[in-house]
């Protein structure tokens, strides 16, 4: 259990940026309006499979996770669904806040009062079971916080230093954008908000953590900010900034600057030209639901709908394997990866209110919750042999 303390420890620090931020949010969003939100978050992808295989081979636990962290992403809710444009996914949330989706019964969160989020599940990618952890915050984007008409249209941008080209379009106060240089972009752009002075900004960093036995770590970081400002009838210009931390490194490189006017219609081809806002949510929601719904009847009920009882936890993994008992134990290690990333939360909410209150540090809290709280107990197991998969359900006490 040791790589999880530690996966604790290092998502806490990702997060724990946002505290301040948190006390300034909204007073409730809950239910959630139909409309336009920002969707700010981090993502943590984590190979349970591969620790697990490490693990067998070697005899050493190994942590391997992957942590996104975007600003500025806008996001649409309609009719009790959110979609993330970022991971393409269709998020279910009710009106008290309860996440799930209809794609992948292991997706589960909550949408808190202040618009705090937080959701998690189990992805097979190549055959591999990896968990994913999302944190952020949702916060109602009303119609009088946006841009007006004035900076509508479609811009053609230069990086005065390296030439390198991008295409925006701007319509209704958001802005969408696509690289026409040819050149691997590394990311799916994501639309984002343009202010009623015509400023904006949003940023991605990508964290690579590795722990080997707690003997060999690596914890490293790159990432971008872009900032830019729309001046109607003349154009837009944008600095954009990488930065690396980690391994010894912690720089920030030249800035990129780009500038660019608005465009007339006939000067790029219309499939070079980006998505409006409304038709990107519109695609991509069309093709999340091409994705197969999974049969209920396949999953036991329990794994469906966790059991809910005062003073516990429960957590829940799947896994598809013919080997009935390796499939068990990949489930399991799965369902302890989702158990983690609720004390994760868990820490956090307390980890707020102590730090408001008394002069612990937050990483002092940390550490002590998480070094005892990892302790849970298997208390339901089902393998389906028509599907192949292992069903495991485990319980921890809260102390």
């Amino acid at each position: 259990m040791k790589q999880f303390i530690i996966s604790v420890l290092l998502l806490i620090l990702i997060v724990s940026i946002d505290l301040q931020a948190q006390t300034r949010r909204q007073a409730n969003v809950l239910p959630l309006n139909n409309g336009w939100y920002q969707y700010d978050f981090s993502r943590t992808f984590k190979s349970v499979e591969d620790e697990h295989n490490f693990y067998i081979s070697t005899g050493m636990r190994m942590t391997q996770e992957l942590t996104w962290k975007y600003t500025g992403v806008i996001a649409f809710y309609e009719n009790g669904i959110l979609f993330d444009p970022v991971t393409g996914i269709e998020l279910l949330i009710n009106k008290e806040g309860q996440i799930s989706c209809a794609s992948n019964y292991s997706i589960r969160g909550t949408v808190n009062r202040n618009g705090g989020f937080s959701w998690s599940g189990l992805v097979e990618e190549h055959g591999r079971l990896n968990s994913v952890f999302v944190k952020g915050t949702l916060s109602a984007i009303p119609i009088t916080a946006r841009g007006g008409k004035e900076f509508d249209g479609v811009y053609h941008l230069t990086d005065t230093g390296t030439g390198r080209q991008q295409l925006a379009r701007i319509s209704g106060g958001f802005y969408t954008w696509t690289y026409i240089d040819n050149m691997e972009a590394g990311f799916t752009p994501w639309p984002t908000l343009i202010k009623t002075d015509g400023t904006f900004s949003f940023s991605m960093d990508l964290t690579t953590y590795i722990d080997i036995a707690s003997f060999q770590s690596t914890n490293f970081t790159t990432g971008f900010l872009t900032q830019g400002k729309v001046i109607p009838g003349q154009g837009i210009s944008i600095e954009e900034i990488s930065r690396t931390a980690g391994l010894g490194n912690d720089t920030a490189g030249p800035p990129q600057i780009y500038s660019g006017m608005i465009i007339r219609a006939g000067q790029f081809p219309n499939e070079a030209i980006p998505d409006s806002i409304e038709t990107n949510i519109q695609k991509g929601r069309s093709s999340s639901r091409t994705n197969p719904v999974p049969n209920r009847v396949s999953y036991p009920s329990w794994y469906i709908d966790l059991p809910r009882k005062t003073g516990f936890l429960y957590a829940a993994g799947e896994k598809i394997f013919e080997v009935s008992e390796t499939a068990f134990t990949m489930a399991e290690a799965a369902a302890a990866a989702d158990l983690a990333d609720q004390i994760i939360t868990r820490i956090i909410s307390e980890a707020t209110d102590i730090s408001a209150n008394t002069a612990q540090t937050i990483d002092d809290k940390i550490r002590a919750e998480a070094l005892h709280r990892l302790n849970y107990k298997i208390i339901n197991r089902h393998y389906n042999n028509n599907t192949k998969t292992a069903f495991v359900l485990i319980e921890m006490k809260i102390e």
